[in-house]
């Protein structure tokens, strides 16, 4: 659990002016927002059982696979809503966006249960197109993916699994909520979009 603890150090601390910033607050935040969902489901699933479940070398795995899973989910969806934040300022195309999440995978090691992020990189660049030629979508609609990979993830039963989907939803959806209005306040959305906009020209 070490990347949690090394991307949340100073989450919600200082202000996001420039893309560099973004990619280092979108990383903290989607770390906090998957490990924080998927533990606060299991504790809430599990009550007195959480520890000695965690203590179990499958269920642990489980749990790893989840926390990763829904990492790479939360930050393609806190991607969408940075954009659909900046875009009456900036308009930029799909490959400043694809880069941004490509780089905060990148940023993390590879986890056991993975070879490479391609399919979850390929994923996100078809959301991303769908995104960019569409009206922007709320918090709910947007973490709605993260929710479902949560959910798909974590270690219990198909059945469970079924019975809890709205639970699940509605608690990730408060978190991003929640998360995404802190940021929101700390960010300088002007400066990122004239940094974003810069860097894209010398791109171009």
């Amino acid at each position: 659990m070490e990347f949690l603890k090394t991307l949340t150090l100073g989450l919600r601390r200082g202000g996001v002016t420039d893309r560099s910033g973004l990619a280092a607050a979108i990383g903290s935040g989607a770390a906090y927002l998957a490990q924080g969902s998927g533990f606060s489901y299991i504790r809430a699933r599990s009550g007195t059982m959480g520890p000695r479940l965690m203590q179990d070398e499958g269920f642990g795995a489980g749990m790893e696979r989840c926390k990763w899973e829904g990492f790479a989910a939360a930050a393609g969806d806190l991607i969408l809503l940075a954009e659909s934040e900046l875009r009456p300022l900036v308009r930029t195309g799909a490959a400043v966006w694809l880069a941004l999440y490509c780089e905060v995978l990148a940023a993390q090691p590879m986890p056991p249960h993975r070879r490479d992020w391609d399919d979850r990189i390929a994923a996100f660049e078809r959301r991303l197109t769908a995104h960019l030629a569409a009206d922007p979508a709320g918090i709910e609609a947007i973490s709605q993916h993260s929710a479902e990979v949560i959910l798909q993830f974590a270690p219990v039963d198909d059945t469970i699994r079924a019975m809890d989907r709205e639970m699940v939803t509605n608690n990730v959806k408060f978190r991003f909520i929640d998360h995404f209005d802190g940021l929101r306040q700390r960010t300088d959305w002007p400066a990122l979009a004239a940094d974003i906009s810069a860097a894209e020209g010398a791109a171009g």
